[in-house]
């Protein structure tokens, strides 16, 4: 089941920004995650199939058998996590089983069409938002395992952050950004750090009441970023509308990871994050 809605696009990263030229083994290009992204997509198309009373209910069950395919791609895919040494992979993969298990329900419950339509669309819908957030930090994982690094702006790599991971999909944050001084460019691959920096958003947005704020100092030889609650004084700064995916229980494992990984340094803490990245120099 091919996917209509343009929120989940699959394999929709574009170049990354950056001044200088680096490559990545294509093991890990993002096509390499192409049929879970399709799994995804099927299964956002479930939630959508079935709260339209246009679509008539066989056309669902006449669907089924391609879905349940789905379920194997990734129970493969999380069992693979599951079973590996590193222990981030493995929180990821025992989650990531659970909500197959809960997709492999949910089918079942579908075919034999013992709930209402609308409460079989709203639990697709969830679980596709949960398993979509769970795949998408094994691909990062994967990615910060060999990292690519290269010089690149912080404006733009906070700027940039939604279109480098996940395609403007997720949630629409406020993000209120002070850049002081001006044009800092940090030392990463910002495949790795630009999806880390959307991690450090949604989970500092899901434990604070309004906007959040991204600060970015210099000093030494380090670029401080800076994700907290906006404060009483933050209200006149520039603001720029990002994407990010909802937390899962292991976001926070995988962050910590992915930055120890990138060579940066992360401390999290209730509503604030604090990520030191090597300047670039020049």
């Amino acid at each position: 089941m091919s996917s209509d809605n343009n929120d989940h696009k699959q394999d929709s990263a574009a170049p990354a920004p950056t001044s200088g030229t680096a490559t990545r083994s294509s093991a890990r290009a993002p096509s390499a995650w192409g049929p879970i992204r399709h799994a995804i997509a099927s299964l956002h198309n479930l939630g959508a199939l079935l709260k339209s009373t246009s679509v008539k209910y066989k056309v669902i069950l006449d669907l089924l058998p391609e879905l349940s395919a789905t379920v194997g791609v990734l129970r493969e895919a999380f069992d693979r996590a599951r079973t590996a040494p590193d222990p981030a992979l493995v929180e990821v993969g025992h989650y990531g089983l659970r909500g197959v298990q809960a997709l492999a329900d949910l089918l079942d419950a579908t075919a034999l069409a013992n709930e209402e339509r609308d409460d079989l669309s709203i639990q697709a819908r969830v679980l596709a938002d949960d398993l979509e957030a769970t795949s998408d930090l094994l691909a990062l994982l994967d990615r910060a395992a060999e990292p690519v690094p290269t010089s690149v702006g912080v404006q733009l790599l906070v700027r940039e952050t939604g279109r480098l991971w996940g395609g403007g999909r997720g949630r629409e944050l406020v993000v209120h950004f002070d850049e002081s001084p001006a044009g800092l460019s940090i030392d990463c691959d910002p495949y790795v750090v630009g999806p880390l920096l959307s991690l450090l958003l949604a989970l500092v947005r899901s434990a604070v009441a309004g906007d959040v704020l991204v600060r970015a100092t210099s000093a030494g030889e380090e670029v401080t970023i800076v994700v907290d609650e906006v404060g009483p004084g933050d209200a006149d700064l520039q603001t720029i509308r990002v994407r990010a995916l909802p937390p899962v229980p292991p976001t926070e494992c995988a962050a910590r990871r992915v930055a120890e990984q990138a060579g940066a340094s992360l401390e999290l803490a209730g509503t604030r994050a604090v990520l030191r990245v090597r300047q670039a120099v020049g």
